[in-house]
């Protein structure tokens, strides 16, 4: 059994933490063109140019991506065994972090009193309120809100 950690981090720190285990396990899965969402872009960016270049790697990317995929319109999926085992750990981390957030925004806007309240399906539609469904060799990490002081 492997040694377990805690820590403790501010709503924003929880949601970088998301949007990079979400990155990680999505690249390392081929979406390539997830990498475009993050770049820092300019200001006066020509998007015909923008997309042009995504065309070109779409084009490009079966050269050297595993089996052929071109990382837009084919990629790997979670539970795949040939990928790294941080793929699928990654998209779990993703997966509780984005259903803590998701109910904690849900109490603060009335919807439900509390994690156990029965779900609100005028609200909370869609997967962020899903129980996250395990993947990973790792046990699932639990998160939960605490009234902490940071100094």
């Amino acid at each position: 059994m492997s040694n377990t950690y805690q820590i403790t981090v501010t709503e924003e720190q929880a949601k970088t933490i998301q949007v990079a285990c979400e990155f990680l396990s999505r690249v390392q899965g081929g979406q390539v063109l997830e990498v475009f969402q993050h770049l820092p872009l300019r200001k006066d960016i020509d998007w015909s140019v923008y997309h042009e270049i995504q065309d070109e790697l779409k084009k490009r990317m079966p050269e050297i991506l595993k089996d052929g995929i071109n990382g837009y319109s084919s990629h790997f999926g979670v539970g795949n065994p040939d990928l790294p085992k941080s793929h699928d750990i990654a998209w779990d981390l993703y997966q509780v972090l984005r259903h803590q957030l998701s109910w904690d925004y849900a109490i603060e806007k009335g919807w439900v009193e509390d994690l156990n309240s029965p779900r609100d399906w005028s609200n909370m539609l869609g997967c962020s309120w899903d129980t996250p469904m395990k993947f990973g060799s790792e046990p699932l990490a639990k998160m939960e809100k605490i009234d902490a002081v940071f100094s």
